[in-house]
């Protein structure tokens, strides 16, 4: 190895003072505390996030029936959205604060992980840039489970990292709980994995990360199989529902790809990608960690589409961890700092960008006031495809008063044609909730007699969601 290797116990004793090395990864957090919260209600929120609203206030045996047909992938995080999704805050606040207290405890968790590899100068930088990158921020600010994946796989590196430098039993269960975690809350967070293990499995790269290495493979390989059998439900449960799941996924190519850095960090992803190359070459390990989620989803996406930023977005903070060391391995320290502040400044576009009122894929709040403002006593409501009610009723009020034509009361499946056919006997006003319709739902039975019934009038998108208002031709 090069001079430059930092192990976690030298690490550890160049850091200045261990009362001091406790609390400065809180400036981090901070940061990411105030990237968080600024204009957290700003943004409408989307299709996902309506979904993830609803389904978190479903009853329990709703949501057990839910769970059944679709989204088994994202229990848990159902579950732990239920008390915050409750609380009588605007939805904007309430349902994405777990992933800003999320967003927050990765920023610390970047911070303290840098400093343990490589000292404190790089933990303070890692930490800051994760806090600042643009990708982070988004989903710091959604109501999926992106933001707390990317936590817990901090926290299963940190464990790794113990694991393999202070081996024993509470450390091995610890790692092999924490990748359990990961699992249940996205499986494909599991691609971190492959990586951990090649870091244990390769001398050159398991001595950046060990001071006492020898048996690094087996610990690691067992804390891995007893996750895999936490996993073995949520994994049943997955295989039978991912073409309802993922179907829109397409194997990427190249352009993809390299598209990546721009999505992760915008103008700044030149001084975040080259302070991640030069720290690269300080520590391969961490850089591994960062690099190879990405490129396994890649590449199995042309065999299996499973690539998405979004769904490798745990490896961002990983990635700001070799670029936190790369800073620190600038002799000289002004030219550090003004990396830094030049990364600021760079993606302080994309960071306003993302606030505005319509930042989202759709502007739901916005349909639900037209809703309220335009609707009428005996109007009705119709969702051509049917899920689209849990994409959007999220804003409830005025989908509350309307009369759902979608799905007769009790039904479980969508009214057929004769069925619909007879509903809108004396109905003069339907809204039509849907996706462009195309061809793709042109054929669709209930569209079909709504268009032979009732005449549309202007339609007006609100993102990917169309709102027509088709009445009778009077």
């Amino acid at each position: 190895m090069t001079g430059a290797t930092v192990l976690p116990r030298q690490a550890e004793a160049g850091a200045a003072g261990r009362g001091a090395g406790r609390w400065w990864p809180a400036g981090p957090a901070l940061v990411a505390a105030v990237a968080g919260f600024w204009g957290l209600p700003v943004p409408s929120l989307w299709r996902d996030e309506s979904v993830s609203t609803l389904v978190a206030r479903m009853s329990f045996d709703e949501l057990r029936r839910f769970l059944a047909d679709l989204d088994a992938v994202h229990a848990l995080y159902y579950l732990l959205l239920r008390p915050f999704a409750a609380l009588p805050w605007p939805p904007e606040i309430a349902v994405r604060l777990p992933s800003v207290l999320a967003f927050v405890a990765a920023a610390y968790g970047v911070a303290a992980l840098g400093r343990r590899l490589a000292g404190t100068a790089a933990g303070l930088y890692a930490g800051l840039l994760y806090a600042l990158t643009p990708m982070a921020a988004r989903y710091a600010q959604e109501a999926r489970s992106y933001a707390l994946v990317s936590a817990v796989a901090v926290l299963a590196t940190w464990l790794l990292v113990r694991l393999l430098d202070r081996p024993g039993r509470a450390a091995l269960v610890a790692y092999g709980a924490s990748v359990a975690l990961l699992g249940w809350l996205h499986l494909y967070a599991l691609l971190l994995v492959p990586a951990h293990l090649l870091t244990a499995w390769l001398p050159v790269l398991r001595r950046t990360l060990a001071a006492n290495p020898a048996p690094a493979v087996v610990r690691s390989l067992v804390a891995v199989a007893a996750a895999g059998v936490a996993l073995v439900p949520l994994l049943a449960l997955a295989a039978g529902q991912r073409d309802a799941q993922v179907f829109w996924l397409r194997s990427p190519g190249w352009a993809e790809l390299a598209a990546f850095p721009g999505e992760v960090a915008g103008a700044g992803a030149a001084v975040l990608f080259a302070a991640a190359l030069w720290g690269a070459v300080r520590a391969p390990a961490v850089a591994v960690w960062a690099a190879s989620p990405v490129a396994l989803s890649f590449a199995i996406s042309q065999v299996q589409p499973v690539y998405h930023p979004r769904y490798v977005l745990f490896a961002v903070p990983l990635l700001a961890l070799p670029a936190g060391i790369g800073l620190a391995g600038v002799r000289w320290r002004p030219v550090a700092v003004a990396a830094l502040a030049l990364y600021a400044v760079l993606v302080l576009p994309a960071q306003v960008a993302m606030r505005q009122p319509a930042a989202r894929p759709d502007d739901l709040r916005t349909l639900a006031a037209t809703l309220a403002a335009e609707e009428r006593p005996g109007d009705r409501v119709l969702f051509v495809p049917q899920r689209f009610r849990l994409f959007v009723a999220v804003y409830g009020t005025p989908y509350d008063r309307l009369t759902d034509l979608t799905r007769a009361p009790g039904a479980p499946g969508p009214r057929t044609a004769d069925e619909l056919d007879a509903a809108l006997k004396g109905v003069d006003r339907v809204w039509l909730i849907s996706p462009r319709i195309g061809t793709k739902y042109a054929d669709d039975e209930r569209y079909r007699t709504l268009k032979r019934t009732l005449v549309p009038g202007q339609t007006r998108t609100y993102g990917s969601i169309h709102l027509t208002l088709w009445s009778r031709n009077n």
